[in-house]
């Protein structure tokens, strides 16, 4: 009897971080080749951004396919993941970002060549998957410093993957001019804690001791509830240092706790306050629910996970 095969569709994001140093149109044949290796019959789209996720978005609705191969940063793996999770399809993350934290919580090879040829022969594997008021997330969802890192990142000019890196390492030194700080009720499976926070991060499994912070188990079945009380400058930028070389452990600030649902009742928002998902900056909602959906994202995994 001859063996189904398999369909994939790949959407690549022509401006992530790693992309924009490679040839697309090599990224694209590798991707045909080892596919069809394997016996898959492969469609390739390529966009920015934007355009991409659009792409997306309309081919889960009209085209029948087993497996989205998605190509891209953090911002396009987590809108891929949203989608292959709610359309019930399997999702191949191939990095091709700046930090590419999802790709290191598979434990995928972060070299775009060999990522693709150990995908290509990967196999499914069920991994936990998270929401904030539902709103899917494969990696943190974050409060306080990092969103306003983050928006003041995104008003520094940046091309490539390493000129991102020293936009993030200044636009930190600059958030830590002004440090917010969020009255709270976190309520963690029904048990409440009054917190005055500066940082607050939820992530979808714990984070491992490596650096930067991603989980390495991808169905742990809990979220890692990650907070810091007010803190002055010289706290911020220590907590950064640990963050930065795995030390996060080490650091007295950091409150860590673990559950399956988060409550947060903000109780002196401002009305500009942001939180980031994946990645990307959002306006913060008075009260977030996050829970975790255990083993309900089906991913591409390689057989010899690679982890620092």
């Amino acid at each position: 009897m001859t063996e189904h095969k398999k369909k994939a569709m790949a959407f690549i994001n022509e401006n992530s971080g790693t992309f924009q140093m490679l040839n697309v149109g090599d990224v694209e044949r590798m991707i045909k080749s080892r596919f069809k290796a394997s016996g898959h019959d492969v469609t390739i789209y390529t966009a920015p951004g934007k355009e991409l996720i659009e792409a997306m978005q309309k081919s889960v609705k009209e085209d029948a396919f087993d497996i989205l191969i998605a190509g891209g940063g953090d911002g396009t793996i987590s809108a891929a993941a949203d989608l292959a999770w709610r359309h019930g399809k399997t999702l191949a993350v191939v990095p091709g970002g700046t930090m590419n934290l999802y790709a290191r919580t598979l434990g995928i090879p972060l070299d775009v060549e060999t990522a693709i040829g150990e995908l290509a022969g990967g196999h499914a594997m069920a991994c936990d998957i998270a929401t904030a008021n539902g709103k899917s997330f494969v990696h943190q969802f974050s409060i306080g410093l990092h969103p306003r890192m983050v928006r003041m990142r995104n008003n520094i000019a940046f091309g490539a993957r390493f000129t991102k890196m020293l936009a993030s390492v200044r636009a930190y030194w600059g958030a830590t001019s002004q440090i917010p700080v969020h009255e709270m009720t976190i309520r963690i499976d029904g048990e409440d804690f009054e917190r005055n926070i500066s940082a607050l991060s939820i992530s979808n499994n714990l984070y491992s001791s490596s650096a930067p912070p991603h989980a390495e188990i991808p169905d742990g079945g809990k979220l890692g509830i990650y907070m810091v009380g007010a803190m002055n400058r010289g706290d911020a930028l220590t907590l950064g240092a640990d963050l930065f070389l795995g030390l996060s452990e080490q650091n007295e600030n950091l409150e860590v706790r673990t559950g399956q649902k988060v409550e947060i009742i903000l109780h002196n928002k401002k009305h500009a306050s942001r939180c980031v998902q994946d990645g990307e900056l959002y306006s913060l909602p008075d009260q977030v629910a996050i829970e975790l959906h255990p083993k309900e994202l089906n991913v591409l995994a390689v057989e010899n996970p690679v982890h620092a």
